[in-house]
């Protein structure tokens, strides 16, 4: 009986040392309130100091949108191509190919040159610009995520979500899901599926750094 009784109590122990500070329902309301652009509810489980790294890619460092036939610049990472390409800028040849609504196809090697047509902003003047390829990796603070997923929510008509799996420790919770939506009724169905881990303050129980392991083409040759 008395081995009983210090069995339980290491059991409750050892259950509390591993235990996530937030759980399994917690998480998937989480991951709902995010993709539902719900940024009042994600916030409060995001710490202020909050990071999202996103997963490192080969690239220009650059993201455009497709505007009177050129790539519009919207957003450059930081230290990627200091001085040569900023917001604002449009580029109209990639590699000696006119771009289209494709965005720029960035395949190569690490140093590989690639050679741009653009206009700076402000200017009408074409300039030819050669930058080589990075390791890029996107990194957003608490506001920027928080802006980002409410944009996001707002560009799909319905979207469903489902945890397959969590794999948790004291302070990390591995999340793999699966994610589908539609742009309109009865329009086509985009999918992808991820891999993120959470770092998760024990004290807290805020997560601050979100870790994203997942290919981005996979998601967006659908759109090819």
């Amino acid at each position: 009986m008395k081995f009983r009784k210090i069995f339980i109590v290491l059991l409750i122990k050892v259950k509390f040392i591993f235990a996530l500070p937030i759980d399994e329902d917690e998480i998937e309301f989480f991951y709902n309130a995010r993709f539902g652009g719900d940024t009042s509810s994600v916030n409060q489980f995001l710490s202020d100091d909050f990071i999202y790294e996103h997963i490192p890619y080969v690239g220009l460092g650059v993201e455009v949108h497709y505007v009177d036939e050129s790539l519009l610049i919207i957003e450059t990472i930081e230290d990627s191509i200091p001085n040569l390409l900023q917001k604002g800028d449009r580029i109209y040849e990639h590699n000696n190919k006119i771009v289209d609504s494709l965005g720029l196809s960035t395949t190569g090697a690490v140093g590989d040159l690639q050679k741009l047509i653009v206009t700076k902003v402000g200017d009408s003047v074409f300039q030819e610009i050669k930058l080589p390829l990075k390791e890029i990796q996107k990194k957003q603070n608490l506001q920027s995520f928080l802006e980002t997923i409410s944009n996001y929510a707002n560009r799909w008509y319905e979207y469903d979500i489902d945890i397959i799996e969590i794999i948790s420790t004291k302070t990390r919770a591995v999340i793999h899901y699966r994610w589908e939506g539609v742009k309109s009724p009865y329009g086509e169905t985009y999918v992808f599926s991820s891999i993120e881990i959470l770092h998760i303050n024990r004290k807290t129980k805020l997560i601050e750094r979100i870790k994203m392991f997942w290919s981005e083409k996979q998601f967006r040759d659908q759109f090819k």
